[in-house]
């Protein structure tokens, strides 16, 4: 039973899940982001490029750091085929994680091609919804964490969900399975 487990979440890992989830692009419209320099994102940003989205933020002690070097890493290996992409960081956390804080954090990490967003309040509570996140703050005062859920999700130039990995993914299999994207 072990063996036939750790095959399972093998695979897993490795490939990925595909996703049927449609994003409603009319509610993704609607959707307000401020870019590290404090500029609103233009929504024309979604169309432009596949896009490699992680859900996080700032004070995250472990699976953050860890899937955002794991994009930076992914960025590095796919070469060329990298500008085919773009890495995408979007805190749950906008109260702690202003748009300075943000972008001094993904400076941290290995990827030139990380961008970090800070949602409004209606656009994080409809991105919750639409990717089925659980995010909960847990604790008071500055001292407080966000549990949440740890996916990596790949969506193309019209917002379908084309993968979902768990956070934890390899830069390897995570750079693998972009590859595989990028072919016709």
């Amino acid at each position: 039973m072990k063996i036939f487990l750790f095959i399972f979440i093998s695979l897993f890992l490795s490939i990925g899940c595909n996703s049927k989830t449609n994003i409603n692009w009319e509610t993704w419209n609607r959707l307000g982001f401020v870019l590290p320099n404090g500029k609103s994102l233009e929504s024309k940003f979604w169309t432009e490029k596949k896009t490699v989205l992680y859900f996080g933020f700032s004070h995250c002690p472990d699976m953050c750091p860890l899937a955002l070097t794991n994009f930076g890493r992914a960025s590095l290996i796919l070469g060329e085929k990298a500008k085919n992409f773009q890495f995408v960081f979007i805190t749950l956390d906008p109260d702690r994680d202003s748009p300075s804080t943000l972008e001094k954090y993904v400076q941290n990490f290995p990827s030139k091609n990380l961008t970090a967003l800070s949602p409004n309040a209606e656009s994080l509570v409809l991105l919750t919804d639409m990717f089925g996140i659980v995010r909960e703050k847990v604790g008071e005062g500055k001292s407080y964490r966000i549990d949440h859920s740890n996916f990596i999700y790949v969506l193309d130039e019209k917002q379908n969900v084309l993968k979902t990995f768990p956070g934890g993914v390899s830069a390897n299999s995570l750079a693998t399975e972009l590859r595989l994207l990028t072919e016709p």
